[in-house]
């Protein structure tokens, strides 16, 4: 009954939530392929990307119409500038951002958005004829997740934003990373491209939104029909589509309603519902599963939930005579071009992602078993990155995190671990595979590890961190190529 109690009210505190906030989020193993493949996505022969709901415009088509139509509405209509301002103020899901979806509906004048758009798109030429609903259904069929990005800069230095307004895209194809110059458009309505920020214009941004899933009520599959295994590194279960069908906004989409879910929430949802995360003690050793490192084998308490191995030599290091848990104590980008590897321009805060992978051996069949602990948060551009009063990077900053990871028992877990870095980006799904070896004595065993990841998510290097490598004080300093980290006993 306490479980059962304690599950709900983490429910009812989710279900009140508004803003996604940064979790950390423990995960299991997950199903692995052989690379990084192509799934649940739509490409014609030129290379544009489609979303699944079968419009005629792409992805890159319908921003790159909405956004001419955008500038050419603010420079008739200076209050929906500022309306779009306040909203991407609110940070509804942790950074400077409007969904159009949330807000097409909405007054501006007495007037909704999609009608303001539609009269200004009638003086406006476009390569393509749009039908009548294209503001109001067609161009969210096309692209689900638009959004217009605000930068953070904005808000730092406001007196830039009273500069004329110009609406750039990023488009749906390709490494933004890669991106030179960005298509952007005037109030006049004439195109241009942009490369930075200047103090002349003030520059929004037409994107996807990457912490948002829409889930369709009938199907509970996502709207681009994703799995939400790849999204959540497990499988679903029965209560958890219950509890999303009770706890997120619904919107509809050419008449078919969808949920909007933020992503973290979403999260913290499969953990309490689906891996009954409410400190169970799985194998009933008397050690919470959140405080075991077998939680599938019963141990001693001393041992941290695991059998004991008689026959293990530990070495002595500092991981042998303090009894604590081991974190990601702080880390930064190596230089400013590592940090534009994960997009610069449109790109707001980053979902910045570690990965710990450990393993053990399984005395029947001797072969390892691992397990990941994914590590997140959300961190802006300011708290990444030195810059002049423009954004462009100057140098890059020690971000603290006290990622907590895991007690690591040299008898069950061996010599060494690995941490794999990435930046997360919305795109297309797939399995990434890392490899691992578990090394104790003479004992060494290679395994690989799936780590689902999108196409246009930022791989940033790994590193491997030994048992008595240093782990006191601020710990030993561990270097990927792109990202530098810190790794210690709690």
């Amino acid at each position: 009954m306490k479980k059962l109690f304690i599950k709900w009210g983490v429910l009812l505190f989710l279900s009140l939530c508004v803003i996604s906030c940064d979790k950390d989020e423990i995960t299991e193993d997950s199903q692995q392929s052989n690379d990084l493949t192509s799934q649940n996505f739509s490409q014609d022969d030129e290379g544009l990307v489609y979303s699944a709901l079968g419009s005629e415009f792409s992805k890159t088509q319908a921003r790159t119409i909405f956004a001419k139509t955008l500038a050419v509405t603010i420079g008739h209509n200076p209050e929906l500038k500022h309306f779009i301002y306040e909203k991407a103020h609110e940070m509804f899901n942790g950074d400077y951002e409007v969904l159009y979806l949330m807000i097409k509906d909405e007054q501006v004048n007495g007037q909704p958005i999609h009608e303001m758009l539609k009269e200004s798109s009638q003086e406006i030429e476009y390569e393509m004829n749009l039908p009548e609903n294209f503001f109001k259904e067609e161009v969210l069929k096309a692209d689900p997740y638009i959004t217009v990005y605000v930068d953070e800069i904005y808000f730092e230095e406001p007196q830039l934003y009273e500069a004329p307004i110009s609406v750039g895209i990023l488009p749906a194809e390709g490494d933004d990373t890669q991106i030179e110059a960005y298509m952007a458009f005037t109030m006049e309505g004439e195109m241009q491209y942009v490369s930075e920020y200047t103090e002349d214009t003030a520059l929004i941004g037409i994107k996807e939104n990457e912490r948002v899933v829409l889930i369709n009520t009938e199907t509970l599959d996502t709207i681009n029909q994703t799995s939400l295994q790849n999204i959540l590194f497990g499988d679903p279960c029965d209560s958890l589509y219950e509890a999303i069908l009770g706890f997120f906004q619904q919107y509809l989409i050419n008449g078919n309603p969808y949920l909007l879910v933020q992503v973290e929430q979403l999260t913290e949802l499969y953990r309490c519902m689906c891996q009954n995360d409410c400190d169970p003690d799985s194998d009933g050793d008397g050690v919470p599963d959140s405080q075991d490192d077998c939680p599938d084998e019963a141990g001693s308490p001393d041992n941290n939930g695991c059998p004991e191995d008689p026959d293990c030599n530990v070495p002595n290091c500092d991981r042998t005579s303090i009894d604590k848990k081991d974190e990601i104590y702080r880390f930064k980008f190596s230089g400013c071009s590592a940090f534009k590897k994960t997009g610069e321009l449109f790109e707001g805060k980053r979902e910045m992602r570690a990965v710990i992978t450990y393993g053990y051996l399984d005395p029947l069949t001797n072969t390892v078993v691992t397990s990941k602990i994914k590590k997140s948060g959300t961190f802006s551009k300011s708290s990444l990155r030195s810059a002049n009063w423009l954004g462009k990077c100057k140098g890059t900053k020690w971000v603290t995190a006290h990622w907590e990871s895991f007690n690591w028992d040299y008898c069950t877990h061996g010599e060494q671990i690995k941490v794999f870095w990435y930046e997360e980006d919305p795109g297309q799904w797939g399995t990434f595979n890392l490899n691992f070896t578990f090394k104790k004595g003479p004992i060494n065993l290679s395994a690989n590890v799936g780590i689902p990841l999108t196409n246009k998510d930022d791989k940033l290097g790994e590193s491997v961190i030994q048992y008595c490598d240093g782990a006191t004080g601020s710990g030993s300093l561990y270097n990927t190529g792109d990202i530098q980290f810190y790794y210690k006993l709690q």
